[in-house]
């Protein structure tokens, strides 16, 4: 008779706690970025497999300097490949399992049940539904806060079939505040392809190949949570916290993001979920589990608890505190192994951090957009501002935002500024009243620049203020049909309603003191000069219809003319025609 698990439930964890070491999205993929004046990070090609081999100085010849390894700057721990064979952990699962379920019910998450054998397929098609959604917002957010958003998605949406009739206003307002809006669309994006589709019968696949390869946004981390914790599938994962716990546990120090490393660790990870105890069910799930809470919880990045760790006995790591490993037993030395660096004159590790091995970081992007807020103010206290939405695919897609135009670094305001008055002219149609621009122009103020921080880009948004008197029109400028992206001219409430992201409610909160107020601040942008007029009338030639694309202000760009005050200006040359809209802006993550 087989015994059914004692401790079957659903976990996950966000990657703020995980390693360097993330999973890849099978839609990650790259594509054309807007061209902006930023600074490229140099790319580096991948380092080669390094045998951590202790070498035995060779007698020098005078004046000779010997390599690093000779010099001792590395801790000697040559082994072979089978230090990192997974058999010695297979000793400590049952503590593992064990330990797992002392703690399965400590943070309270509501998506974690028990596995149930006897559910009926569309029951455990809920479950996967309630866990897809944790896992998709686990991504890059922690569990502290998803909590909230998951107990509401779950009512609004509380199964697949209620999500898949959603539009994607919707489920961005949903998501609001927790960023990464693709993650909304691709759970959005994954209910309706189910739903539309018989051979689905109404659930998520549970064949984690299936679905992985059918459902967007499901990567092979994704597609074995849910199959193992749902289905009670016998698949394994590695997300950020399983990888640093299996390079401790097999005290493996090699590039986190190498091929062979991940080759190795998802190996790793398979050979220990086939060798779980068969007569449980279930168990998969709860191994999965209790290896992510464990690297979460205690095999911490940084101050891992060694003294609570329930396999610390099968640790290699902990083990080379003491002594370094083990020597081939056979001609096949480690070749996943990359040397240790020695701090002092130690002959072994002094902490189980140098697992895994550190990775060096990217510098972000720098860039720079100028953030064009454009009030409207008609007859009887009506009012209008002009929003674009953003593409449906790449960084913040679909939400909405004030026309921005990216513009190199060093520009002044006035530069800044006609460089967003060539953008302006491309969503509205300025020919009546006569001189618009002109008098767009003359009533800019520049309300302050603010520093927003994406996962891979630091930007910076410099703002102006634009407010068009209603003349004799009691309706703002039309909007041009061949604007480049879709605009908007919204009221009070549909701007306060409208999804934006942290970056948009920075630049309003520049102007107006915060967000969801719509009286203009003249203490909410800091610095000097807030608010101020910063150009004299100027001729400005608009961007001829039909032509879509933001026009980026080069210093080339640029003569000299003597201001009223006698100092020598920059003024821009503006272009009879801007340059055409270059391809979408790029797809972030």
């Amino acid at each position: 008779m087989r015994v059914r698990s004692k401790s079957p439930s659903v976990y996950s964890i966000s990657s703020d706690e995980e390693s360097n070491f993330a999973p890849s999205s099978p839609d990650d993929k790259p594509s054309a970025k807007r061209k902006r004046a930023s600074t490229s990070a140099s790319t580096k090609g991948k380092p080669k497999p390094v045998t951590a081999k202790r070498k035995v100085p060779a007698p020098k010849k005078a004046g000779e300097v010997g390599d690093i390894e000779d010099a001792g700057n590395v801790i000697p721990r040559r082994h072979g490949m089978e230090y990192h064979d997974v058999h010695d952990i297979v000793v400590g699962q049952r503590d593992l399992l064990d330990w797992f379920e002392g703690v399965r019910e400590k943070r309270g998450m509501p998506w974690r049940k028990r596995y149930n054998h006897d559910l009926s397929m569309e029951e455990k098609g809920q479950r996967a539904y309630e866990i897809w959604v944790s896992e998709v917002m686990l991504q890059q957010t922690q569990v502290t806060t998803v909590i909230a958003y998951w107990e509401k998605w779950v009512a609004k949406w509380p199964t697949i079939a209620d999500l898949a009739e959603a539009d994607i206003e919707e489920v961005n307002a949903a998501w609001r505040g927790l960023g990464y809006y693709r993650r909304a669309k691709s759970l959005l994006t994954g209910a309706q392809t189910v739903m539309s589709n018989p051979r689905y019968q109404g659930r998520l696949p549970d064949d984690p190949a299936v679905l992985e390869k059918d459902i967007a946004g499901v990567g092979r981390y994704t597609a074995g949570a849910i199959c193992s914790m749902a289905y009670g599938v016998r698949t394994p994962i590695v997300d950020g916290n399983i990888h640093r716990l299996l390079t401790r546990l097999l005290a493996i120090h090699a590039p986190q993001a190498a091929p062979q490393t991940i080759k190795h660790l998802w190996a790793a990870a398979t050979e220990l979920v086939s060798l779980l105890p068969s007569e449980t069910e279930g168990v998969a799930g709860d191994w999965n589990q209790g290896l992510m809470e464990l690297g979460s919880q205690v095999c911490k990045p940084v101050s891992p608890e060694c003294g609570g760790c329930p396999v610390k006995a099968v640790c290699k790591a902990s083990a080379e505190l003491k002594a370094p490993p083990p020597l081939p037993s056979t001609s096949s030395e480690c070749s996943l192994c990359h040397p240790i660096p020695q701090e002092k004159a130690e002959s072994q590790i002094t902490s189980v951090t140098v697992f895994p091995m550190k990775k060096e970081k990217k510098a972000s992007r720098v860039e720079e957009e100028d953030v064009c807020v454009l009030e409207w103010r008609g007859q009887r206290g009506k009012r209008r501002w002009l929003f674009v939405k953003r593409p449906d695919k790449g960084l913040l897609a679909g939400l909405f935002e004030p026309p921005t135009t990216p513009v190199s670094a060093g520009l002044s305001a006035p530069e800044r500024l006609h460089a967003s008055i060539i953008t302006l002219s491309e969503y509205l149609d300025v020919s009546e009243p006569p001189n618009l621009l002109d008098d767009m122009m003359e009533g800019a103020k520049e309300k302050g620049s603010v520093a927003h921080i994406f996962s891979h880009i630091n930007m910076t948004y410099h703002i102006h203020l634009l407010t068009l008197p209603s003349s004799s029109s009691s309706e703002p400028p039309a909007i041009l049909r061949t604007a480049p992206r879709q605009a908007f001219w919204l009221s009070e409430e549909e701007v306060e309603s409208a999804n934006v992201g942290t970056g948009v409610k920075k630049v309003w909160a520049e102007v107006y003191g915060r967000w969801g107020s719509f009286e203009e601040s003249s203490s909410g942008a800091a610095g000097a000069g807030k608010g101020k007029k910063v150009v004299k009338k100027q001729k400005t030639t608009a961007a001829p219809k039909g032509k879509g694309g933001c026009q980026k202000v080069a210093k080339s760009a640029l003569s000299d003319e003597e201001g009223e005050n006698g100092k020598v200006v920059k003024k821009v040359m503006m272009p009879m025609m801007p340059a055409k809209r270059k391809a979408a802006r790029a797809e972030e993550e």
